[in-house]
Formats: C-alpha cells, structure tokens, sequence
C-alpha cells in the first residue's frame, strides 16, 4: 500500500462541486524534478494491476472517429487504483490530453489534470520500468525515438540505468545531435549515436516510439537475449520478431489490438488473438510483482508491447494532484457555482 504517496499532508480533499484543474505548466512545475516519484508511483499502479487484475475500463479503450477531412480520433481509457485513492479516465483528442480524476470510493471529483507532457513522462517511465524489472544490469540500450516522449524515454533511461551506455539510432544524424543536445548532460554523455541497424544490433535492449508509417526493424537484427520493448502507436517491428522471440510481455491485450505491432501483425500477418495468449509469457503485473522470477524465465529474445495502461495515468494525475494541492498550485473551480 502507498496511499501515503498520494494522499500526504499537501493533499486538500475539495469540498462537493469543487475541482481542481491544473495546466500543463502547473503540472511539468509539480513533477518536473519528480523523477523517483514517478517511477515509484508507476511502479506501484503496476504492482495493483498484477495484484488486482481488473483495474481498467470496459473496454479499456474507447475511440470516437471524428468526421474530418482527415483521420482523427478522441480515445477514452479509464481505470481505478484505490491504493492511492484515486480512479478515473484519460481524455484523448487531437492535440489535446487531460486525465479526469475522482475520488475511488466515493466518485468525487477530485481534478481535470492536463497531460500533454505527463503523457510523455508517463510513457518513458513505464518503458524504463520494464527494461529495468526483466533486464536490471543493462549495459547498452538503444532508443529510436527522438520526438517529444523519445526525449523522455531518454531520461527515463538514464535514471534507471546510470552506468549504462546508450544509442540513439536514428536516419538522420543532425537532428539526432540538436536531440542529445538538448538532454541532462548526465545522458547526453552517455549517449552515442548511430545507424538504426547498427544501433539495434549493439544493444541488449532496444526501446521504440516513433511515428513510422511501416515496420522498419527486421526481427535478426536483434542480439540473443535481449529485449525488444514496443512503445509506439505504429508498426515499428517486422513481424519476424515475433517469430523469433521466445517470451512476451504485455500490458493490455485490448488497446494492443488496437493500434502498435500487435494490431499490425495481427491485421497484415496472420497472427491470432488465440495464438498471442497462447504466447504471453506474463503481463506487466505479473512481472512488477516479482521480477527476479521474470528476469530467469525471460533470459532468451524478449519482445514486450508496453503502450500505456490507463492505470499508470491515472497514478501520475493523482501523484500531481497531491503536489499541486501541497504548493496551493492550479485552480479549485466550484462546479456548483459557475
């Protein structure tokens, strides 16, 4: 139990009709410098889900097609975590993220957090995490990645691991030079950058989160015994990785299906919904509750598809919440008086 996490001596309970709404400046000013905290409460929504099982919504995403000129789409993903208190639901437009966050027991409306960079943090932290439960003494990881969350992962990656080296695999070397600029310097000096094949083929575990249009990463160029951790909304991964790996890791099958490599293979390659459980080594709960066990059983090529449960969002929008609440930071709305 980690209520005290949540619900410190900062936290305000809001009195009926009041909400608290916090942009995305109050929120990266809140956890900004909040790494550990982040990686704790992550860890601890993940260790609910291998505890509880049935933490999210159902369906535990919901897509709305809007009827533009081009594609686009709300998402709607929700999930409780009464360890810390808190429940609700991730709101997703075009452009535009907020967690809706309400009190687990009682339904009340505790917050309306913006989450365009608690997104992004929320992304890398959980891609970290599992890097860290099912391969703790990494010494090289590459990320191919080098956008908004792809800067996030790199820190994330650089605090999980802090002895490790790692590869920025990239097409295009001087964008990926502004990006290692950009970063802590106690990344950017750890990081070197290469070719995506190169990249790949020189690490023990390989994080993805780009926005490519078709998979680009052959499944014999990873090493034996490492790790291929599948963040993106895209095809990023050919199939033949999924051929080759001898143990899989996952989430949540549901969103899974829905958009990523597993969607793609599934749509484009064959590949059965009936085979994927038939595979599935563990999920990510299971692996957060004993990872010794994971790191022995999960020593061969691991793919692991890892895109984001609604109950880590809601864990970070509550974590922030008791920060705001603490410093007397975003606005208290009363909902009854407007």
């Amino acid at each position: 139990m980690i209520a005290s996490l949540i619900r410190t001596a900062g936290w305000r309970s809001l009195d009926v009709g009041e909400l608290r709404i916090l942009s995305e400046q109050t929120v990266k000013r809140c956890l900004d410098e909040e790494i550990d905290a982040c990686f704790e409460v992550c860890a601890e929504a993940y260790r609910y889900y291998g505890r509880v099982g049935s933490v999210l919504s159902e369906p535990s995403s919901l897509y709305l097609q809007l009827p533009s000129d081009r594609p686009k789409k709300c998402r709607l993903k929700g999930a409780h975590f009464t360890d810390t208190g808190v429940a609700g639901f991730r709101l997703a437009s075009p452009g535009a993220y907020y967690t809706w966050v309400v009190d687990s027991q009682t339904g009340q409306p505790e917050g309306l957090v913006a989450e365009n960079w608690l997104h992004r943090r929320r992304t890398a932290v959980t891609g970290a995490l599992t890097l860290r439960w099912l391969r703790p003494n990494l010494g090289v990881v590459a990320l191919v990645g080098a956008g908004k969350i792809g800067f996030e992962c790199a820190v994330a990656l650089g605090h999980a691991f802090p002895d490790a080296s790692i590869i920025l695999g990239c097409r295009d070397e001087g964008r990926a030079e502004l990006f290692r600029d950009r970063l802590p310097n106690s990344v950017s000096s750890r990081m070197s950058i290469q070719a995506i094949e190169p990249a790949i083929r020189s690490a023990e575990a390989v994080l993805t989160i780009t926005k490519a249009s078709a998979a680009f990463i052959q499944g014999d160029w990873l090493r034996d015994g490492s790790v291929a951790l599948s963040m993106g909304g895209v095809p990023e991964f050919q199939f033949s990785t999924w051929q080759r790996s001898q143990h899989f890791v996952l989430d949540d099958l549901g969103y899974a299906l829905k958009q990523g490599d597993l969607h793609h293979w599934v749509k484009s390659d064959g590949l059965s919904v009936e085979e994927i459980r038939t595979r599935t080594t563990a999920l990510i709960g299971d692996v957060a509750l004993d990872p010794e066990k994971y790191q022995s059983i999960c020593s061969g090529l691991t793919l692991a598809v890892i895109q984001g449960m609604a109950v880590c969002d809601v864990a970070m929008a509550g974590l922030v919440l008791e920060r705001a609440s603490a410093l007397n930071a975003g606005r208290v709305v009363d909902l009854d008086s407007c």
